[in-house]
């Protein structure tokens, strides 16, 4: 049976650092057999949450106009999610956060209804990957903690995380060769 990675590209710019590593990471997935699609948030609609709470009953989201529906599938039937981006004032991007914050539905399955979504046996994988202008490593916190509960609410195991900091600094060719590097090694695995 073939391997389904998706790949969630978080941020606005679907050419800089964060879209290559991604692009990596994708490659190397599909280098080692899995089939891979990749979904730009900042090209899809999605609305912010409401906190209606219709979710909280175990029915899907009260929105059912904008691209989470496509989103939801992909969660579904995925064996891994690279979820991609820059880091915007030490955190992920708004397209990340609100495609997030819009899978409440998920938490309340697991955490409210006591449903697990995966049977006996190993559960999804999640991978982050970001990129900061800033060369100080705590500016990733705020983004990892933000992506591994996102992972556990959809039931994905955190898997790791390929981070590239100071991008605005001299070097960056090297060390962005680097790190596409560990983002392909990491797809691959």
């Amino acid at each position: 049976m073939t391997r389904k990675v998706l790949g969630i590209m978080g941020g606005p710019c679907l050419d800089g650092n964060t879209s290559r590593l991604l692009d990596a990471a994708l490659e190397g997935a599909r280098d080692a057999g899995a089939e891979v699609q990749r979904l730009d948030l900042a090209r899809m609609t999605i609305r912010p949450c409401l906190a209606c709470r219709v979710c909280d009953s175990g029915a899907t989201c009260s929105q059912d106009d904008d691209d989470m529906p496509v989103i939801y599938g992909h969660i579904r039937s995925s064996d891994a999610i690279i979820l991609a981006s820059p880091i915007f004032f030490m955190g992920l991007t708004a397209q990340a956060k609100a495609m997030i914050d819009r899978c409440q539905c998920f938490w309340v399955e697991k955490y409210v209804l006591g449903k697990r979504r995966y049977g006996p046996g190993p559960r999804p994988k999640g991978l982050l990957i970001a990129c900061a202008g800033s060369e100080k490593a705590v500016v990733f916190d705020p983004a990892r903690h933000v992506a591994k509960a996102f992972f556990a609410a959809i039931d994905y195991e955190w898997c790791g995380e390929v981070l590239l900091p100071h991008t605005d600094g001299p070097g960056l060719d090297e060390r962005r060769t680097a790190a596409a590097a560990a983002a392909k090694e990491a797809g691959r695995r």
